[in-house]
């Protein structure tokens, strides 16, 4: 997975650029945890503990992270949800129709490798290190 990490002086903020299929990811890490390197270590933590085929399932605010089989799907909630707010599936039963909302940023996917190699390069960029 190809990032950068920039600091924009004039404004004192971190950003995090990612590729065009991952950019859900940059937004689900600066929405969910913000600029301060502490604050990704929980999940980072849990991440570096999984073993080969062990699951995960991290709700944030408006993204579901999940691993599976060291894959990893981030998901926006609406893709589980009706107008009604009840669950309309689960995440292993999503449709086709619901797929397709991918193409306007709803949902990426990454190995569980690459992303705590994200998590750790960005928590010591944000850190200064």
């Amino acid at each position: 997975m190809e990032y950068d990490f920039t600091y924009d002086r004039a404004t004192r903020q971190f950003s995090l650029k990612l590729s065009a299929e991952h950019d859900v990811l940059a937004r689900f890490l600066l929405d969910e945890f913000g600029q301060q390197a502490s604050a990704y270590q929980p999940l980072l933590s849990q991440l570096q503990a999984l073993k080969a085929y062990d699951t995960l399932r991290f709700q944030g605010k408006e993204y579901l992270l999940e691993v599976e089989h060291a894959e990893v799907t981030l998901r926006h909630n609406t893709l589980f949800y009706e107008a009604g707010d009840t669950p309309q599936q689960t995440s292993a039963e999503l449709d086709e129709e619901a797929l397709s909302l991918d193409d306007h940023g709803m949902q990426t996917q990454c190995g569980l490798e690459d992303l705590v190699k994200l998590l750790q390069a960005w928590q010591q960029f944000l850190s200064g290190g």
